[in-house]
């Protein structure tokens, strides 16, 4: 493989968009300059020799140095994923909702501030269905991975990726459709969606609850009284097995 220059020269190996943390990917695809040229079949054996575990070479294409990198090609990716905690039909009416919106304002934490943008533009194509078969334990929802309510249910959508306009992030949608469904958004194993992990944001809401068991302060009226009533918890929509599909290039969709 060629190498760039300067003090630390790395392997010039480009991918052509980054993966979310914990995401599945089935059709990534990489720029990879060489330091002398190969036939395709020799790059192939040699790369499935050296491939990381999990890694499968699909196809290799001859290009020509100078022509334009993938990055900036990139117009569109596919995602899917299931959700829990949700019936079909109730997520079926918020993706249709989502879908018939002029405009979704949405807020994204970006280091200390606070971004907002509009989701919508970036929302090409979005669709309910049956959960991923693979992401279910033996003997499907029912077995308690969707909670006590036992529902699950699929999620596909396609968002825009532009290196000017911004690129659609799967767990914004899933934040967007929580919001419609009145619910908060938490992948299923990980961290919630203001950073902390599931495990912390329980924790906080039964510290508030302990204080509240314990009754107001001794002489405090009626309206002391109601005013430490703990509200009760947010349901969660949680999605596990997110998965990118592929990616799209800009003469590969009309």
């Amino acid at each position: 493989m060629a190498t760039s220059e300067g003090f630390s020269p790395r392997s010039k190996l480009v991918f052509a968009a980054p993966l979310q943390l914990g995401m599945l990917a089935e059709h990534e695809l990489a720029d990879l300059y060489l330091a002398e040229r190969l036939t395709a079949p020799g790059l192939r054996a040699r790369l499935v020799e050296s491939m990381p575990r999990g890694y499968t070479v699909v196809e290799l294409h001859d290009v020509w140095s100078g022509a334009p990198a993938l990055a900036p090609r990139l117009v569109a990716a596919d995602y899917r994923m299931t959700l829990l905690n949700v019936e079909p039909a109730r997520l079926q009416s918020a993706v249709e909702r989502l879908m018939a919106a002029q405009e979704l304002p949405r807020e994204r934490r970006k280091e200390s501030r606070v971004v907002r943008y509009d989701l919508r533009p970036l929302l090409l194509d979005l669709r309910a269905g049956p959960p991923d078969a693979e992401a279910l334990p033996p003997g499907g929802a029912e077995a308690g991975l969707a909670g006590a309510a036992g529902a699950a249910a699929g999620l596909w959508m396609r968002l825009r990726h532009s290196q000017n306009l911004g690129s659609g992030r799967p767990d914004e949608v899933v934040a967007a459709l929580a919001a419609e469904l009145g619910m908060r958004p938490l992948p299923a194993a990980g961290a919630g969606d203001d950073g902390e992990s599931s495990e912390g944001s329980s924790g906080a809401v039964e510290a508030r609850a302990g204080a509240s068991a314990a009754g107001p302060s001794a002489g405090a009226g009626p309206q002391a009284a109601a005013s430490s009533t703990v509200a009760a918890p947010q349901p969660q929509l949680e999605w596990i097995r997110p998965v990118r599909e592929r990616l799209w290039l800009d003469d590969e969709l009309a």
